[in-house]
């Protein structure tokens, strides 16, 4: 959910037993429906509110049930991977006047946090958080266990001395410990389409690699506005599964969130 609870995400699962029965899903989307309607009170009086959940391309029943309780296909998500064995290793070097360098905590934090809302002001789904509700959060994730200031590069303007870009990569991908994970990789609008997001993903591939994983995944918006799913698959990334978003408004209004 974010804040203000403008877009409320559902959770659910629904037994393979019990997938054909209508009754169960219709009790299943009735209890949502209400539950998330509990959060309007606290919403600006003129902002749309929205029930969002995600399906499986795989899943023709769960679509079809999203549809029938007036969800409607909003977005479509691409799961990429690659294999390091399969690609050549070489390095995609930034444009003159860019370097690559990790992260320092501390030091880095607020100009990377600016970075990051710039990168990201319009992406779908964004909706922009107060700086101090984000530099809070970012400094949480860099305490935790999984943190490796190694795989968080930052592309630096070195005439402007600010961040460029950025990309943050984790050792171990969710489900799959063979493969690194590309968590997020951003560029600010004035410094795109110059060859930055290639050379910082090469450079995460490199690390990775050198850390002992075999490949390396992600998660993209495949109408991503700045062709992040042709940038991947040059690099030699496939999609590996396919996730839609559905979305049920709850009340008319103003969109505060990024389409």
């Amino acid at each position: 959910m974010k804040d203000p609870p403008v877009d409320v995400f559902a959770g659910y699962a629904v037994h393979p037993a019990y997938d054909k029965a209508s009754w169960v899903w219709d009790d299943l989307f009735d209890w949502l429906d209400a539950e998330a309607r509990r959060v309007i009170p606290k919403a600006p009086d003129d902002a749309r509110i929205a029930l969002v959940a995600g399906a499986s391309d795989e899943d023709a029943t769960e679509q079809q049930e999203l549809e029938r309780h007036g969800f409607e296909h909003n977005r479509t998500f691409l799961r990429m991977q690659t294999d390091f064995a399969s690609i050549p290793r070489s390095m995609s070097e930034p444009p003159p006047g860019i370097s690559i360098r990790t992260l320092v905590p501390g030091a880095d934090d607020e100009p990377f946090v600016r970075a990051h809302r710039e990168a990201f002001a319009d992406h779908y789904g964004h909706l922009e958080q107060p700086f101090e509700t984000d530099l809070v959060e970012w400094r949480r994730l860099m305490t935790e266990d999984d943190f490796d200031p190694q795989l968080w590069l930052l592309a630096c303007d070195q005439a402007e001395d600010t961040i460029a870009g950025f990309c943050i990569a984790y050792a171990e991908a969710p489900g799959d410990a063979s493969r690194g994970l590309i968590d997020e990789l951003g560029v600010r609008p004035a410094w795109r389409r110059r060859g930055i997001a290639q050379a910082l993903l090469s450079r995460a591939f490199d690390t990775l690699r050198q850390a002992g994983a075999h490949g390396a995944v992600l998660t993209v918006d495949s109408k991503n506005r700045t062709g992040a799913t042709t940038l991947y698959e040059n690099v030699g990334m496939h999609s590996v599964r396919v996730n839609h978003t559905y979305v049920k408004q709850l009340r008319p209004g103003i969109n505060l969130v990024a389409q």
